[in-house]
């Protein structure tokens, strides 16, 4: 095959996608489909968590592009520059698409199916291998992913135990009875608070939430000891709710509300949601303040009736994770 460009050129491109992956919080696999004249057909980088999708990988998603840019499935004339040898599945697609050659850039030791030991039998005997090309780059990409993750795993302090037994659910009514009771009189009236917590963070309201209404709810654990609980849901609309984050009042200034909203941030990027919205009491001035800080803007505001002629006025603040993490 003529390519117009040498391996290296193609493979810096399969690094750049590789790279882009890396910032979506993917592992760092690129891999591009290019036909013998030059043209690149199809380019793909690793979308598993962000897709949420077992099949998602760099490869896979450049064949597809290649086929529906070429018009057809056969892609004999073309090469597939990817950062990582192939895997099981991935080799399955290089056979059945006919690609002619393969190039790649790290070696995968750890999978029992990786391409090289397929293509040591007769299964993909016709496919032309170079490997080791921009081997280097390659390796150091999977490093630095791989560095930070043990980094920030280690750095954290929380545990996130995800509320799902009656036991858990009557430990998280309890938290929020406790927490409520003390954080809120500054801004609501006893009468309210005891009318809030019974219709919202009661062991009843909880459960219902969790079994009917979507809503995940965490306790945050510091070793033994909780310090305090958080409650999310999916919308619809591509965005997390954070319906609730309270610490106690002994816990406070610990950096705990930091490490969960690193944690919340990863939970988006992990389930393919671009933002995390919020509503915030306007009278809180404080929380206001904290959630300006961290980035988050005021998307509107409104109020809310809540039955025994109790209202909610808040603001609704919302925080674009993927153009925050892109302004790393």
């Amino acid at each position: 095959m003529n390519f117009l460009k040498n391996d290296e050129y193609y493979m810096s491109i399969a690094v750049g996608l590789a790279e882009e992956a890396m910032l979506r919080g993917e592992v760092p696999v690129g891999a591009l489909v290019v036909r013998s004249d030059g043209f690149i057909a199809g380019r793909g980088s690793n979308r598993r968590q962000q897709d949420r999708n077992a099949l998602a990988h760099a490869e896979v998603i450049a064949i597809d592009e290649a086929c529906r840019t070429l018009g057809g499935w056969r892609l004999s004339e073309c090469a597939l520059y990817v950062t990582l040898e192939p895997c099981l599945m991935c080799s399955g697609a290089i056979l059945n698409s006919r690609i002619k050659r393969v190039v790649f850039g790290m070696s995968d030791d750890s999978s029992p199916g990786a391409f090289t030991r397929l293509k040591s039998g007769s299964l993909l005997r016709r496919t032309e291998v170079t490997a080791g090309v921009m081997e280097r780059e390659c390796k150091e990409l999977f490093e630095r992913f791989f560095k930070k993750l043990r980094s920030e795993r280690k750095m954290s302090k929380l545990n996130f135990t995800e509320v799902k037994t009656e036991a858990q659910i009557e430990t998280a009514a309890a938290l929020a009875d406790e927490i409520w009771h003390e954080f809120f009189p500054s801004v609501l009236s006893a009468e309210q608070i005891d009318y809030m917590v019974e219709r919202f963070q009661s062991a009843r309201a909880m459960k219902e939430q969790i079994n009917s209404e979507g809503y995940k709810y965490f306790l945050l654990l510091n070793g033994g000891t909780r310090v305090g609980y958080t409650a999310i849901r999916h919308d619809g609309d591509g965005r997390l709710f954070l319906s609730k984050l309270y610490v106690k009042k002994d816990s406070r200034g610990k950096g705990y509300a930091t490490e969960v909203f690193e944690f919340l941030k990863r939970y988006c990027r992990e389930n393919g949601l671009k933002a995390i919205w919020l509503t915030v009491n306007k009278h809180n001035d404080t929380a206001v303040s904290v959630y300006e800080k961290r980035g988050f803007r005021k998307i509107g505001e409104g109020v809310t009736d809540i039955g025994k002629d109790f209202v909610m006025d808040d603001f609704y603040f919302q925080l674009d994770v993927e153009q925050e993490r892109d302004g790393i």
